[in-house]
């Protein structure tokens, strides 16, 4: 990190770490624990929502190629025949 971001970023800090410490230290770790458990949720929840959306993507881009090659099947049973 920059000297000055670490400078900018510094008082912000210091008011978390004051936060922190002026709670009883058991309130503190279940305080935490409680964000954790939160934060982990929420991350689970996108995780599951990326999953979902890349596995329908996919399923569309299979669903698209087949499509493609029944269109070229018909084509080619359609087309009239070359005279030569």
């Amino acid at each position: 990190m920059s000297e000055k971001q670490q400078t900018v970023c510094d008082p912000f800090s210091y008011l978390a770490d004051s936060f922190w410490a002026s709670l009883p230290e058991e309130t503190a770790n279940e305080l935490a624990d409680f964000k954790k458990r939160v934060l982990n949720g929420i991350k689970s929840t996108v995780d599951s929502v990326i999953d979902h959306e890349i596995n329908w993507t996919d399923q569309r881009l299979e669903n698209a190629r087949r499509m493609r090659e029944e269109h070229r099947r018909n084509s080619a049973e359609d087309a009239p025949p070359n005279p030569a």
